[in-house]
């Protein structure tokens, strides 16, 4: 199974997630801006919420099922998370069915 990257970090602490598209300055004092990366924070970063240190935040990460060599092929749902690909067959199915129980209506 392949790993990859949501750009939001936990801290292990208390919870709180640091999404680098949002940043922090959304909270009060928060000086990061939107679209920082992680890595590039200074090591002096601490959790607005707690006050954890940098090192104190786990990045959060979804699992692709297969292998990762096998990522490029197929129509894109190779790349797709579990989830991702239950709500494309379930959800066809549900559209299969309402376009089945349409098509006794028209009679």
């Amino acid at each position: 199974f392949m790993k990859r990257s949501t750009g939001i970090h936990q801290c292990t602490v208390c919870d709180w997630e640091f999404d680098e598209k949002k940043g922090d300055s959304f909270m009060i004092g928060g000086l990061v801006k939107p679209d920082t990366p992680f890595a590039d924070l200074p090591s002096n970063y601490r959790c607005p919420t707690c006050r954890a240190s940098k090192d104190q935040f786990q990045e959060v990460t979804e699992t692709i099922p297969g292998f990762e060599v096998n990522q490029g092929y197929g129509l894109g749902t190779n790349s797709m998370t579990s989830g991702q690909k239950n709500l494309l067959v379930f959800g066809g199915l549900g559209a299969f069915f309402v376009l089945f129980l349409g098509g006794y209506a028209l009679s």
